[in-house]
Order: structure tokens, then sequence, then C-alpha cells
């Protein structure tokens, strides 16, 4: 059910709980009450007060403090003691239990103000009027932070998805490139890295994860009459800046070769700084073998 609209402001009404014995004195309340536009419910006992809070979400209530059932003080106590009534505004009003003395009891039973009869209407109006303002900002607050939790909630649900189809991109991407027997490398030339993806390193015969070296480190497993025409090729891409490929012999840990066919790119740094190469690396060690077969067996033939 929508909330009726108050005169004032055109927002939505809160309710204002009135508590008294006396019904003359409830009347007298409404009448002062009348023109702030909110929703006014009056109740003669501490009891029908209690089953309006159960059910009614209430801004500000207003109790006399000597009533039959349960006196005012008792009252306050059992709605400080229900979490749901923790932030409702609760002035007292007494045309007994004035003293200082009294009004010390009152705020330590968690009443927010507490007002002597005779009441001065204009100042009764004004102090209803500060606490109801602190319910609404307090609930438009809320009304934001929620906002705020659901879009961090899409948000974080929008990420989760990107990661998980990223990681299944790279997934699919790995099995393609091991199936096809390639790999992935880039050589920083500013930091001097030279960085292997897993398929390459497997195909290298290293251990199959990413791994970063020092490139004179990655020279080093180079054969040795290949480093020049790796080296060239390296100079001339980045002097033209444009792409790069080499065939090139890599030696394994157990002394056997591979051949691998890289085809690349070198990438420009930001404000002329170096760059980097990038590219793949394609196992090749089965064809060159099978060229260098044949070779042999022209070489027999036409001896």
């Amino acid at each position: 059910m929508v909330a009726p609209l108050s005169d004032v402001g055109k927002r939505p009404t809160v309710n204002i709980l009135l508590v008294d014995d006396q019904r003359a004195k409830l009347l007298s309340y409404e009448a002062i009450l009348k023109d702030l536009g909110e929703n006014l419910i009056s109740v003669t006992t501490a009891n029908e007060a209690l089953a309006v809070l159960l059910r009614t979400e209430v801004a500000v209530v207003l109790v006399d403090v000597c009533m039959p059932d349960l006196d005012g003080f008792q009252l306050v106590q059992m709605i400080r003691e229900h979490p749901r009534f923790k932030d409702i505004a609760v002035i007292f009003v007494s045309a007994v239990l004035s003293s200082d003395f009294d009004r010390i009891k009152g705020y330590e039973f968690g009443a927010v103000d507490y007002v002597s009869v005779p009441v001065v209407p204009e100042i009764l109006r004004a102090k209803v009027r500060v606490f109801i303002e602190l319910h609404r900002k307090a609930r438009e607050l809320e009304q934001t932070a929620m906002g705020l939790e659901q879009i961090v909630a899409e948000r974080t649900a929008e990420l989760e998805e990107s990661t998980a189809q990223l990681k299944k991109r790279e997934e699919q991407l790995s099995q393609a490139l091991a199936a096809a027997n390639m790999g992935t490398w880039r050589h920083d030339l500013a930091s001097q890295l030279s960085t292997a993806d897993a398929d390459l390193n497997a195909i290298l015969g290293l251990e199959r994860a990413e791994t970063s070296c020092p490139t004179t480190e990655w020279f080093a497993r180079i054969h040795e009459e290949d480093v020049d025409a790796v080296a060239e090729s390296w100079r001339r891409a980045v002097s033209e800046r444009g792409p790069y490929e080499a065939e090139i012999r890599f030696k394994k840990a157990d002394g056997s070769i591979r051949w691998i066919r890289e085809q690349g790119n070198y990438v420009p740094g930001p404000n002329g700084m170096p760059g980097y190469l990038t590219g793949l690396g394609l196992d090749i060690t089965e064809r060159r073998q099978a060229e260098e077969d044949r070779n042999l067996l022209l070489e027999e033939l036409d001896r």
C-alpha cells in the first residue's frame, strides 16, 4: 500500500503515536500537531501503544508519564528493549512529574525530550517536527545505502561473470595453442625481461607454467649459430616498427634441439620509450627434421 502524501513538501507521511489515558489531552495534542500534516495515531493505554508499534512504523511517540496499566517510564523501557524500536524518538509529557529528577529519569529511560504541562503548542510542534525530519533523513540514508549495496552487488556479479568469461576464453586459447603445438612469448625491451607462456615452456622442455627471465638468459637457450640472426631480426623489427619473424633452434636441458618459428610484432612504448616484441612460437621440429631427411636422401641419390 502506498503511503499518503503529506501536504508539506508532498512527501510520504510518517506516523506519530500519541499515548495518554485522558482523551481530552489526546484531542489537544491532535489539534496542536495536525498542521504538521502527518498521520496521528491516538491510544489510551500502554498495551494499545505496544500493539500499534508492533504492526506500524512510527517516527515519534508522545507519551504521558502517568498511566494506569503501565506508566510512561515502563512503556519506554519496553520500547527501547525491542531492536525494531531503538531509533524511535520518544517525548515524555507530564503535568505531575516535572522536576529535574523526573526529567533525568526520563532521559535515562531513553526519551529524547521531556515536556511539562501546560504545553506550549508552538514549542511542541517545533520539537516534533525536528524529530520527524531526523526520521526522514535516517530513512533516506538507509534507502541510499540499500541502493549502493544493490549497485555494488550488481557490479560484483558483472565482474565475476566477466572474469569467468575471460578465464574460459583463456583456457580455450591455451587448449588451441597446445593442440597446434604453439605458445606465446613477449620480450620487454625496457625491463630486458622475456616471458613465455606455459605452452611454449612445455615445447622447450621446461616446467609447464608462465615464466619470466632476463632476456640474456633467453638468448642463452638459443643455439649459438642462430643468436646473431635473431638479434638482427629484433633490431630490424624495432627500427621499422613492424613485424618480426625467425626460425630458431632452442637447446633443451637434455641437449636435444627444438626448432621454433617465431612470428610477432614490435609494439612501441609510450612517449618514445622502448616497447616490446610479442608474438607466437610454433614448434616446427618435425618439419625441419623431415626436410633434413629429404635432403640427405637426395644427396644419396645424387651419388
